[in-house]
């Protein structure tokens, strides 16, 4: 299994951004704040794109999964601080693909981190992939919206 190969561009994107920093006369402080506020954006963009993913198998998701592994120890490589936990939103919402039908509510009150219309995109997603009933959907829906 190979990655995809957004996960190259956008490690080679990130560390020219660390470059350009590194040689902008900043603080070190200040480059690592600058750094982290720039693993935060991919976090938030990775969130935003997988959440409008309209079609997805289970093997699709595990290779979402590797690509974030890649993307993670690749930039580990070369920023000092722990990225794990910076893009821990990601993986979390890769694997609620995952969950049980009836536990979509309880797991989208529990993460407030994502917005209603990522939240939308993953129930839209989960229930076209896993063959729910529309009333079901719906119901998963509405509820979640009301919260």
């Amino acid at each position: 299994m190979e990655h995809n190969g957004y996960v190259d561009l956008l490690l080679g994107e990130f560390k020219h951004y660390k470059t350009r920093l590194a040689h902008g006369g900043i603080r070190t402080e200040v480059q690592d704040l600058l750094i982290e506020y720039g693993l935060e954006n991919i976090s938030e963009i990775l969130v935003e794109g997988l959440s409008r993913v309209k079609r997805c198998s289970d093997e699709g998701r595990a290779l979402m999964l590797l690509d974030l592994q890649v993307l993670i120890n690749g930039l580990q490589h070369f920023v000092t601080i722990n990225v794990k936990p910076k893009l821990q939103t990601v993986e979390t919402f890769i694997k609620a693909y995952y969950l049980p039908e009836t536990e979509y509510v309880h797991w989208a009150r529990a993460h407030p981190e994502y917005t209603k219309s990522q939240m939308v995109g993953l129930i839209n997603l989960v229930a076209t992939m896993k063959g729910w009933k529309r009333k079901n959907r719906l119901e998963v829906l509405e509820k979640i919206e009301a919260h």
